[in-house]
């Protein structure tokens, strides 16, 4: 499975966190201001991430750019290392580490997992 580039992970980052911040904006609404709204938006953050990668591997955004997160041998992760890989996204310096010339950033490479493009054809994962 080809790994992807910096590219597509901006892609995949701005589609999920416009869906994010509409479903956060949404739950806002609904709970009338009786929680902070930004521990509203990390809530939503953290389980869109966990639920979308460990059942489907993929995100919306990921969806849309056809890929995959898998773990080092290209198979499916286990909820351990999703749930590793969701937590370090909270880390502020999550983000810089891409600024440095790598294509993993320290969520991918903490977790063992990586993100790849998925095959039209294939069916597993």
């Amino acid at each position: 499975m080809k790994e992807i580039n910096k590219g597509t992970r901006i892609v995949n980052v701005v589609i999920d966190m416009i869906v994010v911040s509409f479903i956060a904006a949404m739950l806002s609404l609904i709970l009338d201001n009786m929680v902070s709204s930004p521990f509203i938006f990390i809530s939503v953050w953290m389980a869109y991430y966990f639920v979308f990668e460990f059942f489907t591997g993929r995100t919306p955004g990921k969806l849309i750019t056809n890929t995959l997160v898998v773990d080092l041998e290209n198979g499916k992760p286990s909820a351990k290392r999703i749930a590793i890989r969701t937590l370090l996204r909270l880390n502020p310096l999550d983000g810089i580490s891409y600024l440095f010339g790598r294509v993993q950033g320290t969520h991918d490479v903490l977790s063992k997992t990586k993100l790849v493009l998925k095959k039209k054809n294939d069916a597993s994962l």
